[in-house]
């Protein structure tokens, strides 16, 4: 009898441990699934916010545009960025009086978690300089945004044209 109610009581701890780990894990599947569906909401109107102000630009003002954008990007994407701003983009944009303009036409979450996201961000883009300012250059984009979750801001990762 004794070894009846030894295996009785193994069995029903084993039961509320698995029962456990199950409610558990359903726990934070719903927090992440949570998590997730506030990234989307979030990130489409924010994103349709700081990408123009991440490709706006006018010569006479590049150092203080870009320099606004900044705050938007993550530590480490900040730096590879402000390196590329200060090498290529500023540069540029003095000597060829490089004035550009961008527009979100269309923006879709691709990928969201709790605290990362990727955003397929549509661009138009008008861009003249000293030599063309009559005819400026309109194109197209699409752009994969990746963003990161850093002390509850979402910042931009990381920026690739597709």
């Amino acid at each position: 009898m004794r070894w009846f109610v030894g295996a009785i009581a193994g069995l029903m701890t084993a039961a509320f441990v698995g029962l456990a780990a199950v409610g558990g894990w359903l726990y934070w599947q719903r927090v992440e699934t949570r998590s997730g569906q506030l990234a989307r909401e979030e990130l489409a109107p924010l994103a349709q916010q700081q990408i123009p102000a991440v490709f706006n630009y006018d010569y006479k003002t590049v150092e203080r545009n870009l320099t606004d954008a900044y705050t938007m990007l993550t530590p480490d994407y900040r730096r590879e960025f402000e390196n590329r701003a200060n090498s290529d983009i500023i540069p540029q944009a003095r000597q060829r009086e490089v004035v550009s303009q961008a527009n979100v036409v269309g923006v879709g979450v691709m990928d969201a978690q709790r605290n990362s996201a990727a955003v397929m961000v549509y661009i138009n883009r008008t861009v003249s300089e000293k030599s063309n300012r009559d005819q400026p250059i309109y194109d197209g984009a699409r752009l994969r945004v990746e963003y990161k979750r850093i002390d509850g801001k979402w910042l931009i990762n990381y920026i690739t044209p597709i």
